[in-house]
């Protein structure tokens, strides 16, 4: 909690990247936060002590407009009947939607339900409430088609960078060659997310590799 600016190191595995937020821990050593992207749009959100593991799989509709769709699972038991009563509230990661539909409560048609009111009184610091809406309002904000060529990213920005190109180099390779691109092998996807304090002094992908590899049966490793 006393290191407000973490680090971001990037690193390859066959079906994407890992992307790696170290922030300093006790002893000198390094705490971090490791993010499995799978090619072509699979994400898998750190763990949280004995919490489940959740992330997004992003599904294009067409050119412009894609599903998110959120999960939460625990590889060694069910979830409880409270983990699953949060998701349906919207809780965490995830959303209520309108019955009958999938189209969340706050959306942009109502401005996501910003609540002034809260951010003046401090209840709340952007005004929408839960992660999953602050995160869809500035993604959704931008449209459906951006002109990147405005961008100024930073080295906190690697991941999107890295990502960017592998597509990149991936379509290319399949246009060109015929060369099939990452992730297509369902056994590349066995990754796992997992948060864990590692010496300073160690790679973060190789140090972690059994943390960041599925062992059925076995909880994730998690701070």
């Amino acid at each position: 909690m006393g290191d407000a600016m973490p680090r971001f190191e990037v690193a390859d595995h066959p079906a994407g990247l890992f992307i790696g937020a170290r922030r300093n821990a006790d002893g000198g050593n390094h705490y971090w936060r490791i993010t499995p992207w799978c090619m072509p749009s699979f994400t898998m959100i750190p763990p949280r002590g004995g919490h489940p593991v959740h992330g997004h799989f992003w599904i294009p509709i067409d050119d412009g407009n894609c599903w998110a769709w959120s999960f939460d699972y625990h590889p060694t038991r069910p979830l409880t009947a409270a983990e699953r009563d949060a998701m349906r509230a919207g809780k965490g990661i995830h959303t209520r939607t309108i019955p009958g539909t999938y189209i969340p409560e706050a959306n942009r048609d109502n401005d996501y339900m910003m609540d002034r009111a809260g951010q003046k009184a401090g209840r709340t610091y952007s005004g929408v409430e839960g992660i999953a809406m602050q995160d869809a309002s500035l993604q959704e904000s931008m449209g459906p088609i951006v002109d990147r060529s405005h961008e100024r990213l930073v080295s906190t920005d690697n991941g999107i960078i890295m990502a960017r190109q592998l597509l990149l180099r991936a379509a290319i390779a399949l246009a060109e060659q015929g060369t099939a691109p990452p992730g297509v092998a369902p056994k590349t996807h066995g990754v796992r997310s997992a948060a864990l304090v590692l010496p300073p002094d160690v790679r973060f992908a190789e140090a972690a590799a059994e943390a960041l590899a599925v062992r059925p049966r076995v909880p994730p490793v998690s701070v």
